[in-house]
């Protein structure tokens, strides 16, 4: 966990806080940046299959995501300046949780 803390330039304080947070307090965006890097574990990774999260994102937040809603979150945080995403691979830009 440290090693994660250090490339997300966050506390340790603050990994533990969001790896414990109640997933029902966070928002749809915060979700599915935790369903990509493993709960703040990764900065980067391959997407994979996005109907995994969608599935997972709609049995946590019950919000009815897709896969192409997904895709459309992920368009929307690449041009926010939040995450990267290329060739199915994202990286993201900004330290979370």
């Amino acid at each position: 966990m440290r090693a994660a803390a250090e490339r997300m330039g966050v506390t340790m304080g603050a990994l533990r806080r969001g790896r414990r947070a109640d997933p029902r307090g966070l928002g749809h965006d915060d979700l599915l940046i935790a369903a990509l890097s493993k709960n703040g574990e990764e900065v980067e990774g391959e997407l994979g299959d996005l109907r995994v999260v969608a599935s997972w994102l709609d049995y946590v937040n019950k919000d009815g995501s897709t896969a192409e809603s997904v895709a459309e979150d992920l368009r929307r945080l690449a041009a926010a300046g939040v995450l990267e995403v290329s060739e199915g691979r994202y990286r993201l830009l900004v330290p979370w949780p």
